[in-house]
């Protein structure tokens, strides 16, 4: 496997067990390249996860793909002529009419780089279906997570920016040129002193409750000498990607300065929803990615959802809630690759159907 390391290999099911056919899906992220091969039903027959360089020339990148896949194949005991099609998810958006690669939030590299072009090329077969990272979690929410049943759903997923899936009559909204669903540049703040988001423009909701912008804002807290807990771990050198975390714990302690930063964080969240409902009117919204603090079943978690629905009903032109729910995505770090095997099953599905 060339110099390719493996973080994490599993073999779940037999292929036996599986229901045919097979389909490969891959989750790129920059740091890591995730590969599972999942059945027609969506059961992850196995799983393999290695470390990326997004600052290595993308071809190269590429040809470390190929290998871990190849390498998954030949784990899981399976030909590769039987898998009809391969997904692959990014982050960032995949214009649709040039199949390039626009504005990668942490790829710089492969900005306007032919994805499609090359990735086929490095596999050394055209099986392939593309996608934006937030949209194939969104479809394996759909597919078999936690809008199962339901024919439309946003996902909006919180970490280093706010993603958004969107999946509107059981299709991925993509649109016309693969900006759909940058919900982390949604407005919520037209003021002359609103903050400034990561792309260069004011007031966008990423400024605000993306996980930098909550580090930003407990330090902000800190330094006019508002009392917490927090003040004890939280300084200068504390790394961004960190403070969330710590927010979460002392806010789980009770720590009250802690709790009204992750309200502050959900009436933002909440904010930007009410806009986004008015706009397409899903049957459900899940929250997910790595701040969800805590999540489901946790004092914090469910606290940050409840106030993420009380401000979407206090925005919304009527008690919106009661014809939708909102609700912690449930597939976790798998969604990705999952979601992105289950648009190759669509496609080929579709493709056979106009065979």
């Amino acid at each position: 496997m060339s110099d390719l390391l493996l973080l994490e290999e599993a073999v779940h099911f037999s292929v036996s067990d599986s229901v045919p056919p097979l389909f490969i899906g891959v989750h790129y992220g920059g740091r890591y390249v995730k590969v599972g091969i999942v059945d027609s039903e969506g059961q992850t027959i196995s799983y393999f996860s290695a470390p990326g360089c997004s600052e290595r020339n993308p071809a190269i990148e590429l040809k470390q793909i190929a290998e871990l896949i190849d390498y998954a194949v030949t784990k899981t005991g399976i030909d590769f002529n039987q898998i009809p099609r391969v997904g692959f998810c990014f982050p960032g958006s995949i214009s649709p009419k040039t199949e390039r690669l626009y504005y990668p939030s942490n790829l710089p590299n492969w900005y306007d780089f032919p994805i499609v072009d090359e990735l086929n090329k490095a596999l050394g077969r055209y099986v392939t279906v593309f996608c934006n990272d937030a949209n194939a979690a969104a479809f394996a929410e759909y597919w078999i997570g936690a809008a199962q049943g339901m024919q439309s759903l946003a996902l909006i997923f919180l970490g280093n920016g706010i993603g958004c899936g969107l999946v509107i009559d059981g299709d991925e909204l993509i649109g016309a040129n693969g900006f759909g669903g940058e919900f982390g540049h949604i407005i919520i703040d037209s003021s002359p002193f609103a903050r400034w988001c990561s792309c260069k423009k004011q007031g966008h909701l990423e400024a605000y409750a993306s996980s930098p912008a909550v580090a930003r804002r407990t330090r902000e807290l800190l330094e006019v000498g508002l009392g917490s807990s927090l003040a004890d771990r939280v300084n200068e050198r504390t790394p961004l990607n960190e403070i969330p975390r710590m927010v979460y714990e002392e806010a789980n302690k009770g720590d009250k300065l802690a709790e009204q930063i992750v309200k502050d964080t959900a009436k933002y969240i909440g904010l930007g929803l009410a806009t986004l409902i008015h706009t397409i009117d899903p049957e459900c919204i899940l929250i997910g990615g790595e701040m969800m603090f805590g999540g489901k079943g946790s004092k914090v978690g469910e606290m940050f959802l409840n106030e993420i629905r009380n401000e979407v009903n206090a925005r919304g032109m009527i008690d919106l809630t009661k014809f939708f729910k909102i609700d912690f995505a449930k597939l976790g770090s798998y969604a990705c690759y999952i979601g992105a095997a289950g648009l190759a099953r669509e496609e080929s599905l579709l493709f056979a159907v106009n065979e």
